[in-house]
């Protein structure tokens, strides 16, 4: 077995890097799925913002973005177009509403299922959440051109519908 093999399959203790040598990598840097995860670790690490003393994550500020914009959406809606199941969101909706930033209602079409509301303290919270968000993106986007920021969503997007 060649250097270069052994370094894809596994080293032995005599071959490994020196503690200041960049580990080989084998095919790991061709792996789109890799590039994507590194990319979303890189852009939710240390989101960590609070308003008016409530810690938010991406996934709270999602779904306060998304009400504020669909008044009265259903829970398996909603959970759709975040990309999770429902019984994930239930305990995020259910943090939001504890905080009283979302409200369920009974819905009056089917008396079986709930809508969810922003609510006008979670309107208040959303503008600074948003502000803080968009920094954020400027952060993770310097250094492109607005050409590669709108190649980078247009490809990011065709992945997700690929995807789904």
């Amino acid at each position: 077995m060649s250097r270069s093999t052994a370094k894809i399959v596994g080293s032995t203790p005599s071959e490994a890097p020196e503690q200041d040598e960049p580990l080989a990598l084998g095919i790991l840097p061709t792996l789109v799925g890799r590039q994507l995860r590194l990319a979303q670790l890189m852009a939710f690490k240390g989101f960590v913002v609070k308003v008016e003393g409530v810690s938010f994550s991406p996934g709270s500020f999602e779904v306060l973005e998304l009400l504020s914009q669909n008044p009265g959406v259903g829970q398996n809606r909603l959970a759709t177009a975040i990309g999770l199941d429902k019984s994930t969101l239930v305990p995020i909706i259910a943090r939001l509403e504890s905080l009283e930033l979302v409200e369920r209602r009974p819905s009056e079409a089917d008396k079986r299922a709930y809508e969810l509301r922003i609510t006008p303290k979670g309107r208040r919270q959303l503008i600074a959440l948003r502000e803080y968000v968009l920094e954020r993106e400027a952060g993770i986007t310097a250094g492109m051109t607005s050409g590669e920021i709108q190649t980078l969503r247009a490809l990011l997007d065709k992945v997700v519908q690929i995807s789904l």
